[in-house]
């Protein structure tokens, strides 16, 4: 069973290193569980130093985790169906959640970033990561 866990653990870094490298303008990008605990991260600066921010990807986690599940409950009061994406514009970047099976993918995303080609990789990561998880 710990073998198999290693090898999940290293599936969900290698996917979230390539969508952090393929998708230009991601800043961090964190796994998270329902209740807001970070799975497995990945950082820009990760690239430079010998790992992810533990502070940051946390904050990511616990923050992604309160908006999803709040607009997850919105969607449902309002009978739209469930979530496909939530995205949050700031000034300074972007936080974009994304489903992935039962856990939700999270990104910080640089302002001048392509969000097409973002949206695009994030949605094929999180269906990557379903996949990954949904192995028993």
């Amino acid at each position: 069973m710990a073998r198999q866990e290693r090898d999940r653990t290293r599936a969900l870094d290698e996917s979230l290193r390539r969508l952090g490298l393929v998708a230009e303008g991601v800043k961090t990008c964190v796994v998270v569980s329902d209740d807001g605990l970070s799975i497995a991260a990945w950082s820009h600066d990760a690239r430079k130093s010998s790992g992810v921010d533990p502070a940051n990807a946390a904050e990511v986690a616990a923050v992604a985790a309160r908006l999803a599940g709040l607009a997850e409950r919105s969607l449902d009061r309002l009978a739209q169906g469930d979530m496909g994406r939530l995205l949050l514009e700031g000034e300074r970047g972007t936080l974009l959640t994304c489903p992935a099976g039962d856990v939700t993918l999270a990104l910080l995303i640089e302002p001048k970033a392509n969000m097409g080609h973002v949206l695009f990789a994030a949605q094929k990561a999180a269906a990557e990561i379903a996949s990954i998880l949904a192995h028993d």
